[in-house]
C-alpha cells in the first residue's frame, strides 16, 4: 500500500511539472496561428486588389488588437495573443492604421509585430508588408 502512495506522489510531482510546460507550448502555438492568419489575410487582399484592379484596404488596430480587411469581419484572435506594434501605413484619427493594397501589386507598407500577451511588448513575430515588392513575410524571434 505504502509502495502506491509514493507512486501516486511522483505521479502528481510529474504533472506539476509538466503542465506549465504544455500550457507554454499551446500560447506559443496560439501566437503562430495569429501571425500565420494576419498573414494570408494582407495576401488575399493584395490577390483581390491585383484581380479586381482596385484597391484594396484593411484597418489594423493595436489597442483592441484587430485586422479589419475592408468589407470583412476582423481576423479572430485568441485571447492571449496581441497586436504590439504597427509601423507604417496610414495613421487614422482614432489611432489606428490603414494599409492599402493597390493594383500594381505595390501595397503602403506596414509591419505588426504579434506576440503573447505575456510577453514584453517588444517580443513577438513580425509581419512585414514590402511597399515596393508587395511581398508579405513574416520574421520569426527564434531565428
Amino acid at each position: 500500500m505504502l509502495e502506491i502512495l509514493i507512486v501516486l506522489v511522483i505521479i502528481a510531482m510529474a504533472a506539476a511539472l509538466v503542465a506549465p510546460a504544455i500550457d507554454g507550448g499551446l500560447r506559443a502555438r496560439e501566437v503562430r496561428s495569429a501571425v500565420r492568419r494576419v498573414a494570408g489575410t494582407l495576401r488575399g487582399l493584395q490577390g483581390q486588389a491585383i484581380q479586381s484592379g482596385k484597391p484594396r484596404r484593411a484597418v489594423i488596430d493595436a489597442g483592441i488588437g484587430q485586422l479589419v480587411p475592408e468589407g470583412s469581419p476582423p481576423v479572430e484572435m485568441a485571447p492571449n495573443v496581441r497586436i504590439g506594434q504597427v509601423g507604417g501605413g496610414e495613421m487614422l484619427a482614432d489611432g489606428s492604421v490603414q494599409v492599402t493594397f493597390y493594383p500594381n501589386g505595390s501595397n503602403s507598407g506596414v509591419d505588426v509585430l504579434i506576440g503573447d500577451r505575456e510577453l514584453p511588448l517588444n517580443e513577438g513575430f513580425v509581419v512585414r508588408l514590402n511597399p515596393l515588392l508587395g511581398m508579405v513575410t513574416v520574421e520569426d524571434p527564434g531565428s
